[in-house]
């Protein structure tokens, strides 16, 4: 079956993008890095908060 991707809805899309992928997806490694990724964040706020205090900038990104 062959589509012309712009045809279709985005929602479709997304639907088809993950069932295609999904069977690769090694759940264990993904929680991982999405823990990764959450440490970082924080450690970020923590970095800008500590910024703000010291002088620097108190505005954070948005």
């Amino acid at each position: 079956m062959q589509w012309e991707v712009e045809a279709l809805e985005p929602a479709e899309l997304q639907r088809l993008v993950l069932a295609a992928v999904e069977p690769y997806v090694d759940r264990t490694v993904l929680a991982q890095q999405i823990a990764r990724e959450e440490q970082q964040r924080r450690a970020l706020d923590d970095f800008i908060g500590r910024w703000g205090a010291a002088g620097g900038t108190s505005e954070r990104p948005s």
